[in-house]
């Protein structure tokens, strides 16, 4: 009976072959797009759980209370971990990681490179916490003496062409590093992205000899490995008895330790110096809801199309009945249709997974591989989603054509028309979904545009950033080098500093006493420049004076920016100028303030910010280039910084582009809502077509007769059009409070952002009804241009 019943689907869905692909297209891309954005929340909420003990590692967060404002930092003070791990029983291990900033150059015979962001400093304990898998290398020893650097795979191949590596040399900054281990590559899931793992041993040997027992200097993540995750509450209470950080032992800002389970990372609110990009639950939720959706339209269609041919499909079902079939033989009939229909989508769907894998991946900044086809789990999903698509979209239609009485339908009764049915109303979820996804994709591409095009307050076009690392040397010769490379034809501006816009600058313990004996003080950012910065990003000083070139400036002079003197208690920016400073071991006179400008992310409002002079921690070289002979320019300098310092890379980059690359992760988000809102138009769009053509041979003779009876044909097209237009505005109607409550929260990231004007909906209202216009314009025309005729002979 069911081979039947198959055989005659088979041959419906093909003699219907336009109904059949619109219906098998929605289908097969909403599985595809459920099941891409499925994995892909896997993946972000399975960050750091292939950890064989991640659910016992914590990793300890600082947080300092100052009058200025409070700031969250992950990171430690490089005593914590240690005096932890001695008088917490709760503690089985320790691991510290420093990050190295800046560049630095990487020699191995002729081939020298700049690497940066990708340098880590390790305790030897780092694989007791964390399982990554050495190729080769003892994990118990490669990490337990000074010069001693882990490398991944790729960077084996980079320098050494082979994986043959172990206790081959490197020259890290001219000094011999022996390679202890080669570890693969690391794994997606992780906020551990590194490719050097340099021994801990070498951090403290380079460092100030009192760094391992600062308690004012947090450089470290450090993360403990518990007994039991249940200590967790035990030891958060035995780090409020730190002494270093009992409130008696504090004078200015108020120190205090939590913890923060590994699993817990990468969902959690950001803080400076942690390791890693953070994940955003909204955004997941936002493309679950997305991808529900786009099925949900692809099952309306399927609906929709369905029963849009109960005028054919009716006379069938009647003669059945009238030959003998009952209501069960029909049910049977139609569910077969949708289940072999929902399993020709599934391995299409499937089909389209497997090769567009690797692409899609790439898209969605993602690791997708084919592997998790071969999980036990799929399959045992595999088989239900056709059952559970039939389900869904099959039991409405076999029901209702299993309900058509045989003599009504057989004497060909024209069906009152009326958009009070399932079938408008199914319509209206349509356009809902449609129009909520188009709303949410301009308004989220309308904020990008609005951050890049932002009034920032600094000037960074035709500026490249030269990124030698920290060399106390160039330091020191900074003003000589200035002349060397300025004297290059084409370099209008030289400036050098540790931090260029886009790039968190150093947080500080800053004090301030003005002239009338009032004391503040504060944690505010500290970026180090010469006398040329403020002139060569065009800052603006509203009160005081710029860096002079002399030794007076030198260390002494400090310049504010207008929030951190706020933050101090100052109204006015001039009350603060000759007021003393104590910072970061320096001491020195406020002698200026500059106009707010964001040297961060439009994310983030203004931050507190402090400049002062002191070359021997500059990093970084930006210079002004002329628009003229731009790449002769370069090449020259590449020439002249190779014959100044040949062991270090000419590393460079622009300035305006590295600071937009901090929405790299926004845009790439909105080209996947882009992505889909494409998706769900289109699906839209071949079901609003199809089910047209069904319309308006059902509206034929009506509109013959109209014709007849004299009606313009402008006035016909005004008709139909109308009908269709009917349930676009009700679902745009029902789409725009949900998409502006949603927008508006979505908006709530930003501390700039674009206010929602109602004239901002008028755009969507007019593309959906230009999409729909468009699709149903054929079919339309088709009706009301025919010969009435050939319409009416029949009756």
């Amino acid at each position: 009976m069911w081979s039947n019943f198959v055989k005659i689907a088979h041959r419906k869905l093909w003699k219907q072959k336009g109904s059949s692909f619109t219906k098998l297209f929605s289908l097969s891309v909403g599985i595809v797009s459920l099941f891409y954005i499925g994995i892909y929340m896997h993946q972000e909420l399975a960050f750091d759980t292939f950890h064989r003990n991640y659910e016992r590692i914590v990793k300890i967060n600082t947080s300092i209370m100052s009058p200025t404002g409070d700031l969250s930092l992950g990171l430690t003070a490089a005593p914590l971990g240690p005096y932890l791990s001695s008088v917490a029983p709760e503690v089985e291990a320790l691991a510290r990681i420093n990050k190295e900033y800046g560049s630095h150059s990487i020699r191995k015979g002729e081939r020298l490179f700049s690497e940066s962001e990708n340098i880590f400093y390790a305790d030897p304990g780092f694989f007791t916490l964390f399982d990554f898998d050495l190729v080769s290398g003892n994990k118990n020893t490669a990490l337990d003496g000074p010069n001693k650097v882990i490398i991944t795979e790729r960077m084996a191949q980079k320098y050494f062409s082979s994986t043959d590596v172990l206790n081959k040399v490197l020259y890290y900054d001219d000094k011999p590093f022996t390679v202890s281990g080669l570890i693969q590559k690391m794994p997606a899931r992780t906020h551990l992205q590194f490719d050097f793992l340099i021994s801990m041993a070498t951090f403290f040997a380079k460092s100030d000899p009192n760094a391992a027992q600062n308690w004012t200097w947090l450089p470290m993540n450090t993360y403990l490995l518990l007994n039991k995750r249940e200590q967790i509450a035990q030891l958060e209470d035995r780090l409020k008895t730190i002494p270093q950080y009992l409130e008696e032992n504090q004078t200015n800002d108020r120190y205090s330790a939590s913890l923060e389970p590994l699993d817990g990372l990468h969902f959690s609110a950001p803080k400076l110096g942690e390791l890693g990009p953070k994940g955003k639950r909204s955004d997941l939720y936002l493309l679950l809801a997305i991808g529900i959706m786009i099925l949900l339209l692809a099952i309306s269609n399927f609906i929709n199309l369905t029963t849009a041919q109960v005028d054919v499909q009716g006379k069938e079902v009647s003669v059945k009945k009238t030959i003998g079939a009952s209501k069960k033989d029909i049910f049977k009939q139609f569910f077969a249709e949708s289940l072999l229909l929902t399993s020709l989508a599934t391995v299409l769907s499937v089909g389209g997974i497997l090769g567009s894998v690797p692409y899609f991946g790439h898209f969605m900044g993602a690791e997708f591989n084919i592997e998790f086809l071969l999980h036990p789990i799929t399959f045992i999903l595999l088989p239900l989603v056709p059952l559970v698509l039939s389900l869904l979209g099959g039991i409405y239609p076999a029901l209702k054509f299993s309900n058509i009485a045989s003599v009504p339908v057989l004497k060909s009764k024209e069906t009152k028309y009326t958009w009070l049915n399932t079938r408008s109303s199914l319509l209206v979820f349509q356009f809902s979904i449609t129009s909520a996804l188009i709303i949410g994709s301009l308004l989220i591409l309308k904020q990008l545009n609005f951050m890049q095009d932002q009034e920032l307050g600094i000037d960074m076009e035709q500026k490249i950033v030269l990124d030698y690392g920290p060399n106390s040397g160039i330091g020191n010769a900074f003003e000589a080098l200035k002349e060397e490379l300025g004297a290059v034809p084409g370099v209008n501006r030289i400036s050098f500093s540790s931090h260029v816009p886009g790039q968190v600058p150093n947080g500080v313990s800053t004090q301030i006493r003005d002239v009338k004996g009032r004391t503040s003080n504060g944690e505010i950012n500290l970026n180090l420049v010469d006398q040329d910065f403020i002139k060569n990003y065009g800052l603006q000083v509203v009160a005081g004076r710029d860096f002079r070139k002399g030794e007076n400036d030198l260390t002494t002079s400090l310049i504010l920016n207008e929030a951190a003197v706020k933050a101090f208690g100052y109204e006015n920016p001039m009350d603060i100028l000759g007021a003393s400073f104590e910072q970061w071991g320096g001491n020195g006179t406020v002698i200026g303030v500059v106009k707010d400008f964001n040297y961060m992310s439009l994310h983030e409002d203004v931050g507190l910010l402090s400049l002062k002079i002191w070359p021997q921690q500059f990093m970084k070289i930006t210079m002004q280039l002329g628009k003229q002979n731009f790449e002769e320019t370069l090449q020259n300098l590449k020439s002249k910084w190779a014959s100044l310092y040949p062991n270090i890379p000419f590393t460079y980059y622009f300035a305006d582009d590295h600071f937009r690359a901090q929405y790299d992760k926004d845009k790439q988000f909105a080209g996947v809502v882009s992505l889909f809102t494409v998706v769900s138009v289109c699906m839209g769009i071949l079901g609003l077509i199809a089910y047209a053509t069904f319309w308006c041979a059902r509206r034929r003779k009506e509109m013959s007769i109209r014709k007849v009876l004299g009606a313009q044909v402008p006035l016909l097209i005004w008709k139909l059009y109308k009908g269709f237009s009917i349930p676009v505005l009700i679902g745009f109607m029902i789409a725009v409070p949900v998409a502006y409550y949603l927008g508006a929260q979505w908006l709530e990231q930003f501390a700039f952002r674009f206010q929602i004007r109602w004239h901002f909906f008028a755009l969507p209202l007019l593309l959906l009804l230009v999409f729909v216009w468009m699709a149903v314009g054929m079919q339309t025309l088709q009706v009301v241009q025919a010969n009435p005729v050939d319409n009416l002979k029949e009756e």
